[in-house]
C-alpha cells in the first residue's frame, strides 16, 4: 500500500494526460479502500487494545494507529489535489487558463501542505518494520511538503504573469544554438501579452529592428560581470546579453534596451531556444511561418532554423527576416498552442523540463516572484543548487558566424584528493568542429576576417564556472560563481582542439562525501561530461551526458 502511494507519487508521467490522471485517481482509491480496511481492522482487534496496556507495547499500537490515519489522510489530499487538478484541465486549454480554478488549487496546495506538515512524526520507540515504515513515510512526507510549497508558490506566480491582477506584456527573445553566448545569441524577439488567464502573441522580429547606437541608460552591470564580458558591450549590442551565465542580470539588460529602443518597459523576459520550441511543438504539432517553405516540426525544427536558413547566404548578409526566425516559430507555436487543444499539465510538465534543462529562463522583475522562479530553476542561473561545489562550462562563439550547429564540446575531469582533505580538479574542454571543409566563404561558416580566417574555422571562447569559494588563477566572482579567465580556442573544419583549466576546492570532503554539481549549457547537441577521481590508491570514473543539471557524490569512509 505504501509502496504504491510512492510509486505514484514518483511517476507522475501518468498526469499528462486526462486518461493517465484518472488511473492515478482509480490507484489512489483502491489505495484508500485498503488503508480503510487496515484502519477497521486495527480499531476492531481486541488483542491490539489488551497489548496496547502492556508497558512498552502501548507506543507500538499509538504508532501503528497514527501511520495508518496518516496514510489515509495523505490518500484523501491525494485524491483532492488530483480532482482539482482535472477541474483545472477541464477549464483550461494550452494558454487561455481558469484563473479561478488555479487559484482554487494554489489554496489547495497551501492546506495540504499545513496538513502534512503536522503529519510528520519522529519514529522513535518505534520497533522493527513499524519504524522501517514510519521513517519511509516521513522521508516521502518531507518531500511532498517540499513539492507542495513549490507548487503554492509556482500557482501564485503564474496567476500575476497570467495577468490575474492586470493584464502584462512579456518579451520573449529567441536563444539561437547556431551562434552561442552562455544560452544562445540573442538575435530575434516576439511578444506575449497575458489578460484574465488568456495569452496572445504578436511578432517581433530580427533585432535588428532594436539597434542601439548607446548603451542602454537604466542598466547597471555587476563590476565583475563588466570586468569579464564588458568588452561585448552587453548592454549595447544584443547578441551580448547572455555572454553572462546569470540570466537575472541578462533579463533585467534585455528589459532595459528593449525600453531604449521601443520606450515600452515589459513585464518581463523569456529565453528560449530551439530544443525548447521542439519540445513545444511536440504539443501542439507543426507550424507555419511565413518565409519558411516547409511547416516546422519537432523533427526538422533543428535544420531548418540552425542550418537551411542560413545555406547559401554571402558573407556579411543582414540578419533581416527570414534570417532570425526563432522568436517568429516560438510565436506561432505559442498562438497554436492557445487555439490548440493542448492538456494545460502537459504543457505546464513540458516548460518544466526544459527550464530544468536551461533551454528556457524566465526572468521577472518582481523580487517575490524572481525568488519563485528561481526556486523553481527557471531562472536560468547556475548557483541554485550548492553554489559551493558547482561547476559550469560553457563556449561561446566568438566569429560573426553560425557554426556552433557543427561544434561539438566533451568536458572531462580529473579529481586529486589530497589527505588534507582538499581536491584539485584539472577541467579539459575539448572542442570538435564538424563543419564541412574547403567550402566557399557564407554567412554562416564564414570567416568573419576578425576572429576567423578559413572557412568552417571556428574560435571558441571557453569559459568555466567553478565554485564559490574555490581557488582559480585569475578567478573573478561571476554568476555567482568563481570564473577563470577565457581561453581562446581555434578549431578549423574537421579538427579538435582542447583547453585546460584547474580550480582547488579546499575542505572538499564534507561528512566523508564528495559532492560535485555540474550546470549545463543549452546547447543543441549536450555537452558530454567524463568525471576520474582519485583518492587513497583508489580511482572511479562516471560518465554521461550533461543535458542537465547534474550532481555526482563519492563517499571516502575513514
Amino acid at each position: 500500500m505504501q509502496n504504491t502511494l510512492a510509486a505514484i507519487a514518483h511517476n507522475t508521467s501518468e498526469l499528462n494526460t486526462s486518461s493517465g490522471r484518472a488511473n492515478t485517481e482509480h490507484q489512489l482509491a483502491e489505495a484508500d479502500a485498503e488503508i480503510a480496511s487496515a484502519q477497521g481492522q486495527i480499531d476492531g482487534s481486541v488483542g491490539l487494545d489488551i497489548l496496547g496496556v502492556v508497558p512498552g507495547l502501548h507506543t507500538q499500537k499509538v504508532g501503528l494507529e497514527q501511520l495508518v490515519a496518516d496514510l489515509h489522510a495523505t490518500t484523501l489530499n491525494g485524491l483532492s489535489l488530483l480532482r482539482s487538478l482535472e477541474t483545472l484541465t477541464a477549464g483550461s486549454r494550452g494558454t487561455d487558463v481558469s484563473l479561478p480554478d488555479l487559484s482554487n488549487l494554489g489554496t489547495l496546495f497551501h492546506a495540504t501542505r499545513a496538513e502534512l506538515t503536522s503529519d510528520n512524526r519522529a519514529a522513535g520507540g518505534l520497533w522493527g518494520p513499524l519504524s522501517t515504515y514510519r521513517k519511509k513515510f516521513d522521508r516521502e512526507d518531507v518531500r511532498a511538503v517540499h513539492l507542495l510549497g513549490q507548487g503554492e508558490n509556482a500557482t501564485q506566480f503564474v496567476l500575476e504573469f497570467l495577468g490575474a491582477d492586470g493584464p502584462g506584456e512579456y518579451l520573449v527573445m529567441g536563444e539561437n544554438n547556431a551562434e552561442m553566448r552562455d544560452e544562445g545569441s540573442t538575435l530575434s524577439y516576439s511578444l506575449l501579452h497575458t489578460r484574465s488567464g488568456a495569452i496572445t502573441e504578436s511578432t517581433g522580429g530580427s533585432t535588428e529592428k532594436l539597434a542601439l547606437t548607446a548603451p542602454a541608460p537604466d542598466v547597471k552591470v555587476p563590476v565583475s560581470t563588466e570586468a569579464a564580458f564588458g568588452k561585448l558591450n552587453p548592454t549595447e549590442v544584443w547578441q551580448s546579453t547572455n555572454a553572462t551565465a546569470d540570466f537575472s542580470f541578462a533579463g533585467r539588460d534585455m528589459q532595459g534596451m528593449f525600453a531604449a529602443a521601443t520606450g515600452t518597459d515589459v513585464d518581463g523576459v523569456i529565453g528560449i531556444d530551439v530544443v525548447a520550441l521542439q519540445a513545444l511543438l511536440r504539443l501542439t504539432g507543426p507550424v507555419t511561418v511565413p518565409g519558411i517553405a516547409e511547416p516546422v516540426t519537432p523533427q526538422n525544427a533543428a535544420s531548418v532554423l540552425l542550418d537551411q536558413l542560413y545555406q547559401g547566404l554571402p558573407p556579411g548578409s543582414s540578419q533581416g527576416p527570414r534570417r532570425e526566425a526563432l522568436a517568429e516559430v516560438a510565436s506561432a507555436a505559442f498562438h497554436q498552442l492557445g487555439v490548440g487543444k493542448v492538456d494545460v499539465v502537459a504543457l505546464a510538465r513540458t516548460l518544466a523540463t526544459e527550464a530544468a534543462e536551461r533551454h528556457l529562463q524566465i526572468w521577472d522583475p518582481v523580487p517575490k516572484y524572481e525568488r519563485t522562479i528561481s526556486q523553481l530553476g527557471a531562472s536560468g542561473d547556475i548557483d541554485n543548487d550548492d553554489p559551493t561545489r558547482t561547476f559550469h562550462v560553457a563556449v561561446e562563439n566568438a566569429t560573426a558566424t553560425k557554426l556552433d550547429y557543427y561544434v561539438d564540446v566533451a568536458i572531462s575531469d580529473t579529481v586529486t584528493i589530497a589527505n588534507d582533505g582538499s581536491a584539485t580538479i584539472d577541467t579539459t574542454v575539448a572542442l570538435t568542429n564538424h563543419a564541412p571543409a574547403g567550402r566557399p566563404a557564407s554567412y554562416q561558416l564564414g570567416p568573419d576576417g576578425i576572429n576567423s580566417f578559413v572557412s568552417g574555422e571556428y574560435v571558441g571562447r571557453v569559459f568555466l564556472w567553478g565554485p564559490r569559494g574555490s581557488e582559480e588563477n585569475g578567478g573573478v566572482r561571476e554568476s555567482g560563481l568563481l570564473l577563470a579567465p577565457e581561453i581562446d580556442l581555434p578549431v578549423l573544419p574537421g579538427q579538435s582542439a582542447t583547453a585546460d583549466f584547474q580550480t582547488i576546492i579546499p575542505n572538499a570532503i564534507r561528512n566523508d562525501k564528495l559532492k560535485l554539481v555540474f550546470e549545463p549549457q543549452p546547447r543543441l547537441i549536450p555537452e558530454s561530461f567524463k568525471v576520474h577521481v582519485i583518492a587513497s590508491g583508489t580511482q572511479e570514473t562516471k560518465s554521461g551526458s550533461l543535458r542537465k543539471p547534474t550532481t555526482l557524490t563519492w563517499e571516502f569512509r575513514h
